[in-house]
């Protein structure tokens, strides 16, 4: 015959596994319903906003949309934050900002941005090999169109997608083993602090250069005769 005290324990072992039970179903539910933890990146020297959203395993125009800090998609900078949206967050369209012309050409710079497949082992991979590869591809051009590193990358398809911002291409690219050096020369790229110009000729110690987004006027083509002095080259 069982004794009273074994009941009551068989009654509280039944409690205890009934509540237990319930508890790591909560939990369980709990943890599929929980809202996924904002990814946040930060810029580093060399990046652009195709290099992040491809390491990021989503789209050039997702991030853009999701960072109202990202003025135009050719100005980023380092050290700034920007956040990765998840797969399944609805985003403002924010090319409305831009002409019908300008959404175009952003448009068709998102569009060169490689294609992601997923291989066996959940890593993503472009049509050109791994993602870090890709960072050093010279094909297409990912600047954003209309401003000066665009332009640069147009007038010397041969320079690779990640030399950054204007005013870090001479030293990514010197970083890379490229020739550079502060005599100007027909066919080099120039460099300011912030800018970047394609030398068409030299002559004594002036230059004629040809630019896009000169004083921060997207879209707008430029021609000037300036001073080499103050500018570096990638040759």
């Amino acid at each position: 015959m069982q004794s009273k005290f074994g009941l009551v324990a068989l009654s509280v072992m039944a409690t205890l596994v009934l509540f237990g039970g319930n508890t790591a179903e909560a939990k369980s539910e709990e943890t599929a319903n929980k809202t996924p933890e904002p990814v946040h990146v930060t810029v580093k020297p060399g990046d652009n906003l195709s290099n992040i959203a491809t390491a990021a395993n989503t789209t050039y125009m997702r991030v853009f949309n999701a960072n109202e800090s990202i003025t135009n998609p050719d100005l980023i900078f380092a050290d700034q934050k920007l956040r990765i949206p998840t797969e399944a967050e609805e985003l403002p369209d924010r090319l409305a900002q831009f002409t019908t012309e300008q959404q175009a050409q952003i448009l068709a710079a998102a569009a060169a941005q490689p294609a992601l497949t997923s291989n066996a082992n959940g890593s993503t991979a472009t049509a050109a090999g791994t993602t870090n590869a890709y960072r050093g591809s010279s094909a297409g051009n990912t600047y954003g169109y209309g401003w000066c590193t665009w332009h640069a990358k147009n007038m010397r398809p041969d320079l690779p997608n990640n030399l950054g911002n204007g005013g870090s291409w001479v030293a990514n690219a010197a970083a890379q083993g490229i020739a550079t050096g502060s005599a100007p020369r027909a066919g080099a790229i120039a460099e300011i602090p912030g800018h970047v110009a394609y030398v068409e000729s030299t002559s004594g110690g002036m230059m004629t250069i040809t630019e896009y987004g000169w004083n921060y006027q997207q879209g707008q083509f430029n021609r000037r005769t300036v001073p080499a002095a103050g500018w570096n080259f990638i040759y």
